[in-house]
Parts: structure tokens; sequence; C-alpha cells
């Protein structure tokens, strides 16, 4: 997981989360706490990508439910914007995996994949 926050995106209005390598590993609490995602832009690598967001400050992959879960096909940018956001109580934590199952273990997606979240 590479997080960090580019001064090149539009910063100035929301919070942006810059992770260059999403997989199946869990990022817990993206926000640090409550937080309101109002949209995502993700850049699949080779294979099919299933990413899950949760409303939790300690999500656990494979038992804590997902709040979401959108599949972005393979080599494909897909974004999502909504402008009066989602709420999320605990915490913003996501994961993706290479097939529709949510395991608890390792081996889940493993390809290069970039993915900015704009949150407050």
């Amino acid at each position: 997981m590479a997080l960090k926050t580019p001064k090149n995106r539009i910063s100035s209005v929301y919070g942006v989360t810059h992770d260059t390598a999403v997989s199946n590993t869990m990022v817990v609490d993206a926000t640090g706490g409550s937080g309101i995602l109002y949209g995502f832009e993700l850049v699949a690598g080779a294979g099919n990508l299933f990413l899950r967001f949760y409303d939790s400050a300690s999500a656990v992959a494979g038992t804590t439910v997902p709040k979401m879960a959108f599949i972005v096909p393979s080599g494909t940018s897909f974004s999502l914007n909504v402008p009066e956001g989602i709420p999320f109580t605990d915490g913003i934590s996501y994961n993706a995996t290479s097939t529709d199952a949510d395991p608890a273990s390792a081996g889940g997606y493993g390809a290069t994949s970039t993915l900015y979240l704009y949150t407050t």
C-alpha cells in the first residue's frame, strides 16, 4: 500500500487519498475516522478488480460486511462522483480482490492498480 496526498488533484476542496497498490490487503480507516465519500477514480491493472468499501475503523476482509462494492474490468478506468456524498460513520476502509469472494487471506488482487478517494 502506498498512500499519499497529491497536490495536483482537487485537494483544495476534498481530502485526496492516493493508493498506487490497491490489493486484498485491507486499508483500514483511510480517513482517520468518520468521513464522507464524494467519489473515487480507479485504474484497474491486469485482471478484473472487485473493489469494496467498508464503514469501519477496524474492517477485516472476509468478516466485515462491505457498505458497497464495484467491479472494474481489466485494464479500464472507473470513476464515481456523488455530489451529496456518502457518509461513513466509523471510517472509510477498502480492499480489492480478483473475484467476487472477499477472502480473509492474502492471494487476492495482485495486479498494480491506482485509486484516488475524494473525501471530507
